[in-house]
């Protein structure tokens, strides 16, 4: 039997979902994985929407690795998601915002216009119960009677 007979059911299987869908499955809709995927857990739950959809590609991006260097063009075409006055930059960067103001995210850019480098070193934030206002502390310490 050779290799084509072999893979011709997963193939064709693929075919029948590529043609259902209309486009490729894209990698920016896959999940993080490794020590990264742990800090988006966390950090996903004490951000807006725009600090969640950055945390998500950040953390996709870096893996078992806690930083990772891309330019913000490159992260706003990943994300994908327009403010209203149609800008991808912008939400992108309002997300990394709200994500370095909460504690989870460091931002460092070097150098300026296209040779510009900005790192994204992913941090420990804020775990408070503000933060996590759904925690009730009743739940998770009770005293024995």
């Amino acid at each position: 039997m050779t290799f084509p007979e072999q893979c011709a059911d997963n193939v064709e299987g693929r075919r029948v979902k590529l043609r259902k869908r209309g486009f490729a499955l894209a990698a920016e809709t896959a999940p993080p994985t490794g020590q990264a995927a742990l800090w988006y857990s966390d950090a996903v739950q004490c951000v807006p929407r725009s600090g969640q959809a950055v945390a998500r590609q950040i953390a996709r991006l870096c893996g078992d690795d806690s930083e990772v260097t891309i330019p913000w063009r490159s992260l706003a075409d990943a994300i994908g998601v327009r403010d209203r006055a149609g800008n991808l930059r912008r939400y992108t960067e309002r997300g990394a915002k709200a994500l370095a103001d909460a504690g989870w995210l460091e931002v460092e850019t070097v150098g300026s216009k296209r040779g510009a480098k900005t790192t994204f070193r992913l941090m420990a934030g804020d775990r408070s119960s503000e933060c996590l206002g759904w925690i009730d502390d009743g739940e998770w310490f009770t005293e024995a009677a």
